[in-house]
């Protein structure tokens, strides 16, 4: 049994360059978001809190929140 290996040494093109928008075709461009920093919401003062219902049951019961 013969098997032949096919050697491909041409180089790539370049990448596309990253664009900060979205083009939609027939409908224009939506730009993308810049990063912002998120300040965590628990912060702040945290304690311990009853939680309800059956999946509170199968956790535990209780959780931390603000």
């Amino acid at each position: 049994m013969k098997s032949k290996v096919k050697i491909i040494r041409n180089t790539p093109k370049d990448a596309p360059k990253a664009q900060p928008f979205a083009q939609i075709d027939d409908q224009g461009r939506i730009p993308y978001a810049s990063e912002t920093p998120n300040e965590a919401p628990m912060a702040g003062d945290v304690k311990v809190m009853k939680a309800r219902g059956m999946g509170a049951a199968k956790r535990g019961g209780n959780f931390k929140g603000c």
